[in-house]
């Protein structure tokens, strides 16, 4: 007998049916109809033989109306046994999205719990543990803090490394939930900042960093696409209201509050495209920028604002995907970090679809470095 489940740590699905023995259909649970409402993680539990199943994933039905499937797929999908220690991709499967629907098969083994996901997952309670385990086995380096508690009570996690006094290199990732490349990405800057490395030491005794990466703990333990426990989009920190006081969010008050304590020279943030864009070229990664550097009312933080965008254009894979940025609209962080405080960003989307958790990581660390190297040029 074969079962498809959903109810786990980053799960995401709902409506299941099993159509025959080896034959699910199921939705996902997007959070917006456009672009955040493709994410799935199942698992299937085998209690006989070994068998090939076969899955039809199916958009959101709440809508209505499509809701985005075919900006995504084809993507990688990746599987591994539960309690194993890392996904593999579904080899040779990258399915596209025909009439609504993605089909792909599975093979499961016999007596086997396996996890199908669209991301290289990065749960909430591992990425916290190695956090700790960083900050228990590296007191000399580094320390672990928390800028509160999330809506439903769970710690926001970051490290913390380096020089006080020093210029500040803040990093944050996984505002929105599924973008789990980008947790990898701030999870390799904290191992990296904290190892044992020659140019580790050195960057530790020329900048204070803190590394963040996942800011929205309640949404990755609920397998959200874009929301927090709240249904708020944390990307877009203000709602509708660009000039609002505070941010809408829960947590997104929470890192606000964190940034105007610490005042940072620069904020690093990353996010994540999913899929084989076929409109460019590989690894499809992206970038932000605000369009109007007169936000920047300092010419040095102005100055140093267009070095940053720059180095994201020239030293990152960032052109990858759209060959431009994109643009911030005024209700984002970063938007309104700019003009109220004149505080400068990188804001970086990696490819989920083209990175794990090992590439993942590297992509974070080396626009990490080429954004440190230019603030600390730009300090002089």
């Amino acid at each position: 007998m074969i079962k498809l489940v959903t109810d786990f740590e980053c799960g995401n699905g709902k409506n299941v049916k099993q159509l025959a023995e080896d034959r699910f259909r199921l939705e996902v649970d997007g959070d917006k109809q456009s672009g955040y409402c493709n994410y799935f993680c199942l698992d299937l539990i085998n209690e006989g033989p070994a068998a090939e199943v076969t899955i039809e994933l199916w958009e959101d039905s709440k809508w209505g109306a499509p809701t985005g499937f075919p900006a995504v797929f084809p993507t990688t999908l990746w599987f591994k046994p539960v309690g194993f220690h890392r996904y593999r991709p579904l080899r040779g499967q990258c399915p596209e999205c025909i009439d609504r629907k993605v089909t792909f098969k599975v093979p499961v083994e016999q007596n086997q719990r396996l996890r199908v996901a669209m991301t290289y997952v990065a749960p909430y309670s591992e990425v916290s543990d190695a956090l700790s385990a960083f900050a228990d086995q590296r007191p000399d380096r580094c320390e672990r803090f928390s800028v509160g508690q999330s809506v439903q009570g769970r710690e926001i996690w970051g490290l913390r490394a380096g020089t006080p006094g020093k210029p500040k290199l803040f990093c944050v990732a996984g505002q929105h939930p599924h973008e789990h490349a980008g947790v990898w990405g701030a999870l390799g800057i904290a191992d990296f900042m904290s190892s044992l490395l020659p140019e580790a030491g050195a960057l530790r005794d020329q900048l204070e960093v803190m590394v963040i990466p996942i800011a929205n703990p309640d949404g990755n333990v609920a397998g959200r696409n874009a929301f927090n426990a709240e249904g708020l989009d944390m990307y877009l920190t203000f709602g509708e209201t660009p000039d609002a006081s505070e941010p809408e969010a829960h947590e997104s008050r929470l890192l606000w509050k964190w940034v105007l304590d610490a005042m940072p020279d620069v904020w690093l943030n990353f996010h994540c495209y999913t899929g084989w864009k076929l409109n460019s070229e590989p690894p499809y990664d992206g970038w932000y920028e605000v369009e109007d550097r007169g936000l920047f009312r300092d010419p040095a933080r102005r100055r140093l604002y267009d070095a940053l965008c720059d180095t994201m254009r020239l030293e990152t894979e960032a052109l990858s995907t759209h060959e431009r940025a994109s643009i911030h609209r005024p209700t984002t962080m970063c938007h309104q970090m700019a003009k109220r405080y004149g505080i400068p960003h990188a804001f970086y989307e990696i490819n989920n679809g083209t990175a794990g958790k090992h590439a993942g990581a590297q992509r974070g660390l080396h626009v990490f470095k080429r954004v440190a190297n230019t603030l600390l040029h730009q300090m002089k």
